[in-house]
């Protein structure tokens, strides 16, 4: 459970493929898209679009996930100082994600940023790499969640019956259900979900008010701040400092798919101004919420090893606080509840939302067969979302910021601008290296990190598509601009 990440379903991006046959995108202003244009009912408020973008990130709940990897790379430390190096990285990247998402407010996202700033010589492949990049990585943030809610829900049953220990096939069931009925709610209840993010918003926040006070208000015996702030120890075989760095990487897990907002860009009445609204307001939240109630399971556990070997370790916190099971379990139950809720994200069209969950179901087997190489997969799509996060950043930087980026709602200025543009650039090339290491040393064929495996298998299938075909027929979106030429 410790490499599983946190997230979302149904309103992935558009295929490539589905977007270059669709009717013209975005004006380029920043303003809103031409009204003929519309394919989805602008439907969403800046609220219901910060209830998307909080439920598909919920801080508070992927760090409570995510926390065991840096727990062992360093201990309470790497788990506080790696979250603070996350979300300053995060933070950058999503200022810098958020200026295009208003320069070009469309639901393509990066796919749809990566051609407007492209050159016309590489428009097509950059925007054909970003879209798939990105549909792939939401499949597989989709997926994780699943999984997390499976795993959860079949170890709450060991706990309370020990005699029985869940198979991976049970685990699979779980994890097909969990995605049909997410899949059913999309397709069937549309309208209905900017209420229900609303409710899952105020779900969230309400179990982390619940759990921070109740961690806080019942452990009457907390650990020293020397123990949670100076005290290191170093589990996985690295020196310090690639440990630190290992434990950092997977922090970043806690503001996954802040991109979230971009994707309903169409169905805002202005999204030019609104949605970089929604995603910092989403970064401002979950730093809000994970910080303290960081802090509070830190103080509040009393035995870091039984919560690192627990097979619910946001439980075993819980139960090592309240002292209690029955406590433990209603906050557990509460957790998996706004957890679920993370993987209806928001309408798509049927036919994509059917085909995505369809690939997921599949996937999903891999589990049964290996769950070392099922969270190989996962952790692909952290780095997939970063790099369709960067690379738009990293050409503007490169091009000129001044000649490319066009008149917009939001605007980082020349030298913020270029920071962000420039650190997203280096950083996420970085990341991607680290996250290729294996979590301990020594390491054996089933500890060992199949992710650089996965990396070149994506990329040369993406590759094989594109010089298979796809070179001749794919041209990216078809663009109408209102009032401004495309940057040749």
């Amino acid at each position: 459970m410790a490499d599983c990440t946190t997230l979302s379903i149904s309103k992935m991006p558009k295929t490539p493929d589905q977007l270059d046959s669709a009717t013209e995108d975005s004006d380029h202003t920043g303003s809103r898209m031409g009204d003929d244009q519309e394919e989805l009912p602008r439907q969403f408020s800046l609220l219901s679009t910060l209830a998307l973008g909080f439920s598909m990130t919920n801080s508070w709940l992927g760090y409570s996930a995510t926390f065991i990897t840096p727990l062992l790379m360093g201990g309470s430390p790497a788990v506080f100082f790696g979250l603070v190096g996350a979300s300053i990285a995060s933070s950058l990247i999503t200022a810098g994600l958020a200026e295009l998402a208003s320069a070009y407010p469309s639901s393509g996202g990066q796919y749809h940023f990566a051609y407007m700033v492209s050159s016309p010589r590489y428009r097509a492949p950059v925007a054909f790499a970003m879209g798939w990049l990105s549909v792939i990585a939401w499949a597989l943030t989709s997926a994780s969640t699943a999984v997390v809610c499976a795993q959860m829900t079949g170890n709450l049953a060991s706990i309370y019956n020990p005699s029985y220990t869940p198979e991976p096939w049970q685990t699979y069931l779980i994890y097909t259900a969990l995605v049909l009925i997410s899949t059913a709610i999309v397709c069937l209840l549309p309208r209905a979900l900017p209420r229900g993010e609303i409710v899952m918003f105020i779900s969230s926040f309400l179990g982390f008010v619940a759990s921070f006070v109740t961690v806080l208000a019942t452990q009457k015996h907390k650990r020293s701040a020397t123990a949670v702030f100076l005290d290191y120890k170093n589990l996985s075989g690295w020196n310090d400092g690639t440990s630190f760095l290992l434990g950092l990487g997977t922090s970043m897990y806690a503001y996954l798919a802040i991109d979230g907002a971009c994707h309903i860009a169409e169905e805002l009445p202005n999204p030019g101004r609104d949605v970089p609204r929604a995603m910092g307001l989403t970064m401002l939240i979950g730093a809000t919420t994970v910080f303290p109630w960081t802090v509070a399971f830190l103080f509040a556990g009393t035995d870091n090893s039984a919560v690192a070997s627990s097979s619910i370790p946001i439980y075993t916190i819980y139960l090592q606080a309240t002292q209690s099971h029955s406590a433990a379990t209603v906050l557990t139950v509460w957790v998996l509840f706004v957890y679920s809720g993370a993987l209806v994200s928001c309408i798509a069209p049927v036919n994509a939302t059917v085909g995505c969950s369809v690939a997921i179901i599949i996937y999903g087997l891999i589990y049964i067969g290996s769950t070392t190489a099922f969270n190989s997969f996962i952790t692909m799509s952290i780095l997939s979302l970063n790099l369709t996060y960067a690379v738009p950043q990293a050409i503007i930087l490169f091009r000129g910021r001044e000649r490319i980026l066009p008149k917009r709602s939001f605007a980082l200025g020349p030298y913020l601008g270029r920071l962000c543009n420039a650190f997203s650039a280096l950083w996420v090339p970085f990341i991607t290296i680290i996250f290729c290491f294996p979590t301990s040393l020594p390491t054996t064929v089933s500890s060992m990190n199949y992710v650089s495996v996965v990396i070149i298998g994506i990329s040369f299938l993406i590759l094989v598509s594109w010089c298979g075909g796809k070179h001749k027929t794919f041209s990216g979106p078809k663009i109408v601009i209102q009032g401004l030429e495309v940057v040749p």
